[in-house]
């Protein structure tokens, strides 16, 4: 049988079918940064977010403190080992047993299953050798791609948020989607 983890740089539980994830470098940085950019950063997110340059961001990077209460992957495509995009946990509540989930994908991969891929990857991760019960993820009422993204993962629907994200001059509702530990069926 050939090892698994012999050929990526990672543990075998985070190899899937065409991506692994791996530890963030940091010369990984500076291609989330542009991703990050790109993807237009006000619909990332429900918070401020001053513009930087590459390097600011690579120089935070760091001077951050490691934490188990949030991790960061790169998602690497198999076939070439090329970075793709990033997916972390963050907000680690220990008590509750849950995190929240954040990803993101090089705009020229979208749509190429790869997101999917490694939110499966780290919940599988999280539940079965983190004792996790919950994920969560966050994102506006607009993002449909998001909203697929989560609902064909079984995601479920739990709150909307009013006037929880402005964008283009307007506020949006912030949906939060979860999945449970007893719901994973894949």
């Amino acid at each position: 049988m050939k090892d698994k983890n012999k050929e990526f740089a990672t543990q075998p539980s985070f190899v899937g079918d065409k991506i692994f994830l791996r530890a963030v470098t940091v010369d990984d940085i500076a291609n989330f940064h542009l991703w990050f950019l790109q993807s237009e950063p006000q619909t990332q997110s429900c918070r401020a977010h001053p513009l930087r340059s590459a390097t600011e961001v690579t120089e935070a990077f760091k001077k951050r403190e490691p934490s188990a209460g949030r991790e960061f992957f790169a998602i690497v495509r198999k076939k070439d080992k090329v970075p793709v995009g990033k997916i972390s946990y963050f907000d680690h509540n220990p008590l509750n047993r849950s995190a929240e989930l954040g990803l993101l994908i090089d705009p020229d991969e979208q749509k190429k299953g790869h997101g999917s891929e490694a939110i499966k990857l780290l919940v599988r991760y999280l539940f079965r050798h983190r004792g996790f019960n919950k994920v969560y993820a966050q994102t506006a009422g607009f993002n449909k791609g998001a909203i697929k993204l989560l609902e064909s993962l079984k995601f479920t629907k739990d709150a909307s948020l009013r006037d929880h994200y402005f964008h283009d001059g307007e506020f949006h509702k912030g949906l939060i989607y979860s999945l449970l530990l007893y719901e994973l069926d894949w």
